[in-house]
């Protein structure tokens, strides 16, 4: 069974270069103008809470959106983390986007 070098994988596997640079994740992501009836009343402040600190929803706040404790604890650890040297120490925001883009580039992580 031949292995695909730039997947890892066997072709019968039927998991193509183009699925690998950009998968589709298992669970739906929740657009912020699609949230289910059930999850927008917890998840739209949220929603907006992401959009004003970072001028969109991420993807991974998207996904984490079946789940808005998820969120909210993720925005809570982010708010701590990030945003409060967003304004005071820009270059603290910058380190931290270089090591979260060579950790991407390390693990081959398009997305």
């Amino acid at each position: 069974m031949p292995i695909n070098e730039a997947t890892g994988l066997s072709g019968d596997m039927g998991v193509t270069e183009e699925m690998m640079a950009c998968p589709l994740p298992r669970v739906p992501l929740i657009d912020p103008d699609d949230i289910p009836e059930h999850l927008a009343e917890e998840l739209a402040p949220l929603y907006e809470r992401g959009v004003k600190r970072w001028g969109k929803v991420s993807r991974f706040l998207r996904l984490l959106g079946w789940a808005p404790g998820f969120v909210e604890g993720w925005q809570i650890m982010d708010g701590k983390l990030r945003v409060q040297h967003r304004d005071s120490d820009p270059e603290y925001i910058h380190m931290a986007q270089l090591v979260i883009i060579k950790t991407a580039i390390l693990t081959e992580c398009n997305n």
